[in-house]
């Protein structure tokens, strides 16, 4: 797991998790995914009808969109990096 983690799991999430080998850590990501862009599209529509500048709601849009990303991709790194983890990886260099 390196830097394409996070854009992997960022893009694919729970799949992300469930090719990564952990059914389990799969089905805890998706109601993390539902939360996360629930969110961020709740978020965007209430931008939406609160600004009447389109230079506002174009930029918030990208903010809430490259965050939601993030978040996402770090919940899925996070839960198959425990998932590693409990397998007997251990992290670091030995």
């Amino acid at each position: 797991m390196g830097g394409w983690g996070y854009i992997w799991g960022a893009l694919l999430g729970p799949l992300y998790v469930l090719v990564k080998g952990f059914p389990g850590q799969a089905l805890l990501m998706l109601p993390l995914s539902a939360m996360i862009f629930g969110t961020v599209g709740v978020l965007a529509v209430v931008v939406a009808l609160w600004s009447d500048s389109s230079v506002i709601r174009t930029l918030t849009f990208a903010t809430l969109l490259g965050l939601g990303l993030a978040l996402h991709g770090y919940f899925a790194v996070e839960l198959t990096r425990r998932g590693f983890l409990r397998l007997g990886y251990r992290e670091g260099y030995y």
